[in-house]
C-alpha cells in the first residue's frame, strides 16, 4: 500500500467517524427499511401517475390530486425522512467543501 493509499484510508477513517456522517448512514438505513416510508412513496407514485393518466378527466383528476396531496405532505412531513434529508443536506455541504478544499 502506497503512502498515497495510506493517507486516503485515513482520511476516509476520520470522514465516516465525523457525526453528520454517521447521522446519515443511521437515517439512510432507517429510511431504507421503513415500510411505512415505503408503501408511502408507492401510495404518492401510484396516485402522481393516476393523476397523469387522468388529466383529461377533471373529476378523476381532482380526486387523484387531493389523494396525492394528502399522501404526499403525509410522507414529506415523516420524522425520519426529514431528518434524513438534513443529514443528506449536511453531508452534501461537507463534500462540497472538501472537493473545493482539493481543487
Amino acid at each position: 500500500m502506497t503512502n498515497l493509499d495510506e493517507v486516503l484510508n485515513q482520511f476516509k477513517d476520520e470522514l465516516f467517524n465525523q457525526p453528520w456522517v454517521k447521522e446519515y448512514f443511521y437515517y439512510k438505513n432507517l429510511v431504507e427499511n421503513d415500510e411505512t416510508i415505503k408503501k408511502l412513496d408507492e401510495d404518492v407514485r401510484f396516485h402522481q401517475k393516476e393523476m397523469c393518466k387522468n388529466k383529461d378527466d377533471n373529476e378523476k383528476y381532482f380526486e387523484e390530486k387531493a389523494i396525492y396531496e394528502k399522501l404526499k405532505n403525509e410522507l414529506d412531513s415523516n420524522p425520519i425522512l426529514v431528518n434524513y434529508q438534513i443529514a443528506k443536506e449536511e453531508v452534501f455541504s461537507l463534500l462540497v467543501d472538501i472537493k473545493h478544499i482539493l481543487s
